[in-house]
């Protein structure tokens, strides 16, 4: 048999030995041999397309394992508010209002809660930029939104609007009116404050995400699907064209997120008929269905076994009773749906592992992949927990250092020995827990897979400090390979057809510029995708600095 295209260099194949081989040959879209040059140089023909790599590494394309993919709108409709300072926040919000003058409410994202203390943001900062026009922007974590006086009259918000359940509206203490910042469910209260978006701007969201993955080696993705404001019809709208139109490359796993005030039958049928009209397709299948057990530690309102060390001084927020989470997972494996679980606290991770282990003893089965994202507040009890129930952590080493959050916020409101121990790795790996690994775009920007990668092997960021946080957790480089390549596949159900360089499989494979296996490994994050390959065509070429519209 002869082959379209040989791929020679030197080529990480993240099997179960993690062989490095010196090429593979591609046919139809899929790799029919791996092994030496010698042996790759009997699949030549007339026709056989040659492609050396001199330098660098070869390795399987990359999974994104939890990204808010159709949130890449907030990065194309409003201001990324990202200023190190409230002076240069409140210039980036007045400045996109020079540029985009009217009266349309506004939306933007990526403020950092640690700027304001634990009190949370004001509505006056936005104010004294904008008074007249309602703006709402998004924190950095997608937990809350902080809103100017505009913004929470158009939403009928006042001091006489009570708390929905999983949510806050924070109130100033001598005057009851609300200041200006609404947390977790409470952001639904805004709708009425939102802009007007639709299935054409969350298609143009879905093909910039992909361009962003693409030049980062992502050849698949998982969508834990979550809107404030009831637009899941549009989101899936929006993937359901792109892929009636093929300009879906990636292949995307999507969810539908169950909230605790949803009906569960409802929300069920919706997503059988999901799963029904995609079911076999490629590029795009909806199969898992989201949990949000709690909020985030910055916020106060991640789930705590113990109380925070700051007032209230209570265990944060607890979004489901545990029966009737055991009921609502049980429900998911019993339609043979995989669970995904947002859970920050150390209360939310057992809730989440308790209500695995009741469904997991109901249902007939021995391979659920249930899976528990962020994982902040962890301990050895629970690492065991989920090693035995076979539990996929997707984790998200971009934020396994001293981020911006931690002296401000994190340490004051767990303490010292909490805030000294978050985020295993090391932990898992020793376990034998398959870990993936999750950005959680569009809360990290940009979802650097080099950076991940670096994280993962050295537990600090290179533009911070060159300072370990936790070292006693940190991998090796070929471990945190797997967590990029097989691994994020078996999270997404793909690693029979994606995820390592075998016989047999899909020919998606990136080029990085370093061989990160043998260089100094605190150089690690210097490392750059050259280029992109799904089905053995390029996708992305950063010399041309191009990524194709489609690869029908």
């Amino acid at each position: 048999m002869t082959a379209d295209k040989i791929i020679y260099g030197k080529i990480f194949t993240a099997d179960k030995d993690n062989s490095i081989a010196e090429g593979f040959a591609i046919s139809g879209g899929k790799i029919i041999a791996v092994g030496s040059k010698e042996q790759m140089d009997s699949y030549k023909g007339p026709s056989t397309k040659l492609i050396k790599y001199d330098a660098g590494l070869i390795t399987p394309g990359f999974t994104e394992g939890h990204a808010h993919i159709s949130q890449t709108i907030e990065l194309l409709i409003g201001p990324l508010v990202n200023g190190n300072s409230i002076e240069k926040c409140q210039k980036q919000i007045a400045d996109f209002v020079k540029k985009h003058p009217g009266t349309t409410p506004i939306l933007g994202s990526g403020f950092d809660p640690g700027l304001f203390g634990p009190a949370g943001p004001d509505k006056k900062y936005i104010d004294e930029v904008c008074p007249d026009r309602a703006i709402m922007i998004l924190d950095s974590g997608h937990h809350s939104v902080w809103v100017n006086s505009k913004a929470l009259e158009m939403s009928e918000i006042t001091k006489d609007t009570p708390d929905p359940d999983k949510g806050h509206i924070v109130k100033d203490e001598a005057t009851g009116e609300p200041t200006g910042f609404v947390q977790e469910q409470a952001v639904m209260l805004m709708t009425k404050s939102m802009p007007e978006i639709g299935v054409k701007e969350y298609k143009d969201a879905i093909l910039e995400y992909q361009k962003i993955a693409l030049s980062y080696g992502v050849t698949n993705a998982f969508e834990p699907m979550l809107s404030y404001w009831n637009h899941e019809s549009a989101i899936c709208e929006a993937y359901r064209q792109l892929e009636a139109e093929k300009r879906l490359q990636l292949s995307y796993r999507v969810a539908l997120t169950l909230f605790p005030y949803m009906d569960p039958k409802v929300f069920y049928d919706k997503l059988d008929d999901l799963h029904r009209e995609f079911s076999g397709h490629d590029k795009l299948q909806f199969n898992t269905v989201k949990f949000f057990m709690d909020g985030v530690v910055d916020g106060h309102t991640a789930f705590l076994r113990e109380p925070y060390k700051m007032p209230p001084y209570d265990c944060g927020t607890q979004n489901y009773e545990q029966e009737e989470l055991d009921r609502r997972v049980t429900m998911a494996l019993e339609r043979g749906y995989r669970t995904h679980f947002h859970a920050i606290g150390d209360a939310a991770i057992d809730e989440a592992i308790n209500a695995c282990e009741a469904a997991q003893n109901y249902v007939e089965g021995d391979d659920f992949r249930n899976q528990i994202t962020h994982l902040q507040v962890c301990h050895e009890d629970q690492a065991d927990r989920m090693a035995e129930l076979g539990i996929v952590a997707v984790v998200n080493p971009y934020w396994h250092y001293k981020t911006d959050l931690y002296e401000p916020l994190e340490y004051p409101f767990l303490g010292k020995e909490r805030a000294e121990h978050m985020y295993y790795l090391g932990s898992y790996q020793k376990r034998g827990i398959i870990m993936s690994q999750a950005s959680d775009f569009s809360v990290t920007i940009p979802p650097d897979t080099m950076d991940s990668l670096h994280m993962m092997v050295n537990r600090y960021d290179p533009h911070y400090s060159d300072e370990a946080y936790f070292p006693e957790e940190c991998i090796s480089v070929e471990d945190a390979l797997r967590v990029l390549t097989i691994n994020g596949a078996y999270e997404l159900d793909l690693e029979s057809r994606k995820g390592s360089i075998e016989p047999g499989k899909d020919a998606d494979f990136v080029w990085l510029s370093q061989d990160v296996t043998s260089i100094p490994k605190m150089n690690i994050w210097k490392t750059k995708i050259l280029e992109t390959d799904i089905g053995g065509k390029v996708v992305f070429d950063r010399n041309e600095e191009t990524v194709l519209d489609d690869i029908a």
